[in-house]
């Protein structure tokens, strides 16, 4: 991101800023309440346009139009806020928007199964959502994530309602990510962290 200017009714949220992610980095994004790190990753994910600035992936400027366009491109934002169905099951969730016509359920769940396993997990693909626990819930954003080829993964304080357990595990989690080449943004005002 170079040069990202975004206000909201005259207020400056962000003024000039610059930000540079390379494969296999993690970046962990501090700050107070109200500093402009949300805001920030909703340009990057897409879902805000800045003022002014530009948007580079792999050196060529892009406009992103929204969140889906920054998935095709490569970007997952998982927000504090989960944006499951929890009326829908693991792997329905996983491949929500991406489910093809004629599916075959048993190819799905076993995708879905290769996915959370990959990341340490034994989380049953046709477990209903609501079901699950608010860790397994963000196993299964992060499997979403990966089920699109992500490249960028954007967590906007993700240990928040985790306990001490769980927030140890994701940050597990992360580093293999890391180690697989996908860079990471951590928004976090933990700074043990």
């Amino acid at each position: 991101l170079e040069d990202i200017t975004k206000s909201f009714a005259g207020i400056h949220a962000l003024t000039g800023v610059n930000f540079d992610l390379k494969a296999g980095e993690v970046h962990g994004l501090c700050g107070e309440n109200g500093a402009g790190k949300s805001t920030l990753m909703r340009v990057l994910g897409g879902e805000i346009r800045p003022d002014t600035g530009r948007t580079l992936i792999e050196g060529r400027e892009e406009r992103l139009t929204g969140p889906t366009d920054a998935i095709r491109r490569g970007i997952s934002v998982i927000h504090q806020e989960m944006a499951l169905a929890p009326d829908l099951s693991v792997a329905e969730n996983i491949f929500l928007g991406a489910l093809p016509p004629g599916i075959n359920w048993a190819r799905l769940r076993e995708k879905a199964r290769d996915l959370i396993q990959r990341l340490g997990f034994d989380i049953a693909p046709g477990a209903q959502v609501s079901d699950l626990s608010v860790a397994h819930q963000q196993v299964v954003e992060i499997a979403k994530a990966l089920s699109r080829e992500t490249r960028v993964i954007v967590f906007d304080e993700p240990t928040a309602v985790l306990s001490t357990g769980d927030a140890r595990r994701l940050l597990q989690i992360i580093k293999g990510l890391r180690d697989s080449g996908v860079g990471i943004v951590y928004i976090s005002h933990r700074l043990d962290e």
